[in-house]
């Protein structure tokens, strides 16, 4: 499949929009399920999200011409030629690009997955010598934590939350954690049951935190920022965390919050998959450098091209936010095995090292045909991807 240049994404620099609060949306007159807003909405994603795809955590795009491999693939072997250049997931090797396309690169934060080689064999992302080590919690080493339950929460901060670990929960190794936000006007147990990461994979290798919102009926909002410091604090405290990979997911209201986190806490988040987006005031989308952003993310951008409860408009806002911020060129390539029309998502080429941005505009009809919902292929390809870095 050829590459792609997005219409909408003309420049990076872009004009005043927000990330969002789930405040005023509406939703259908069925059970709630994930949303945002004052009412409840949103989307379960029943999917399995299948074993662990990790195999090789290089997911690269081929270059624009011909060359020989740049240094240090994660888990990639030598890059083949091809006429489609396409990013794979959780692969082993690189997928070729117009010509014979070179997987260069060099460096990258915890050995991410690597953006697009480029011409002549000098990519411009890489893994850069597979994965970082692990760089272990204060909380490793703690025998038998609290971990609290839907039913009987945790609390910290004026927020509730509870904790799933992996099984055979070793305190001495340290484990990726998932913080996972859930939609307004729903309950604190949404996560655990709709979104999909108490399945093989993350179940069995990820800590997932589940928190909620001060106020289910207001959603996630500016002001729950400041409970992030301590809810993280905590987190790390209590069990068994790599330091160096703790991501951050939300739909609706909840994946506002995990946009907002992305940036104001990207010295401490290594990865963010927002999904189902609207403005937030005082997290505006313009040019990141005006958010004073704390480093870079990989980011995982989903946003459902018909969402007809906040309008399709904030997820290519979002999207371009997170290029900007990671200094990506315009064009993409698609993803193997996300190129239906449920998932349709591609990867940004040209961002810097091991902070790729993925875009995926997908038609699911999550949650009663709004489009608005969790899709359902969002808790494996996030599980592919996070895994890889």
């Amino acid at each position: 499949m050829p590459k792609t240049v997005l219409a909408s994404c003309v420049s990076l620099l872009l004009g005043s929009a927000a990330l969002a609060a789930c405040s005023g949306e509406n939703s259908p007159a069925s059970p709630p399920q994930g949303g945002s807003a004052n009412t409840a909405h949103g989307g379960s994603a029943s999917s399995a999200a299948g074993g662990p795809s990790v195999g090789g955590s290089n997911i690269s795009a081929g270059g624009s011409s011909a060359g020989s491999g740049g240094s240090g693939n994660n888990g990639g072997s030598a890059s083949q030629a091809g006429s489609s250049g396409s990013a794979s997931v959780g692969g082993t090797t690189a997928a070729g690009g117009t010509t014979a396309g070179s997987t260069g690169g060099t460096g990258g934060k915890a050995g991410g997955p690597s953006a697009s080689g480029g011409s002549a064999g000098s990519g411009t992302g890489g893994g850069g010598g597979g994965k970082a080590p692990a760089v272990p919690s204060t909380g490793c080493g703690k025998m038998s934590p609290q971990t609290g339950s839907s039913s009987n929460p945790l609390t910290v901060s004026g927020h509730q939350y509870y904790v799933k670990l992996p099984t055979g929960y070793d305190a001495s190794k340290p484990y990726p954690v998932m913080m996972m936000f859930n939609p307004t006007g729903n309950p604190i147990s949404w996560a655990e049951s709709s979104a999909g990461f108490e399945t093989t994979g993350p179940k069995e290798n990820w800590i997932r935190a589940y928190p909620t919102m001060a106020n289910n009926s207001s959603g996630w909002q500016p002001n729950d920022v400041s409970f992030f410091q301590p809810f993280y604090d905590q987190v790390l405290s209590s069990y068994c965390v790599d330091k160096s990979r703790v991501f951050a997911g939300g739909e609706s209201s909840g994946g506002d919050f995990a946009s907002i986190l992305g940036c104001e806490y990207g010295d401490k988040i290594r990865a963010t998959g927002p999904g189902a987006t609207k403005p937030v005031n005082g997290y505006g989308l313009d040019v990141p450098v005006k958010r004073q952003c704390k480093g870079e993310v990989t980011a995982v951008v989903i946003h459902g091209k018909n969402d007809n409860v906040v309008g399709p408009e904030n997820g290519p806002k979002t999207r371009d936010f997170y290029a900007a911020l990671n200094h990506c060129g315009k064009t993409t390539t698609p993803v193997q095995g996300y190129t239906d029309a449920k998932s349709n998502c591609v990867m940004y080429e040209g961002c810097d090292a091991g902070f790729p941005v993925y875009w995926c505009q997908h038609t699911d009809p999550n949650y009663s045909n709004t489009n608005h919902g969790w899709p359902a292929f969002a808790n494996k390809f996030l599980y592919s991807i996070f895994s890889g870095i």
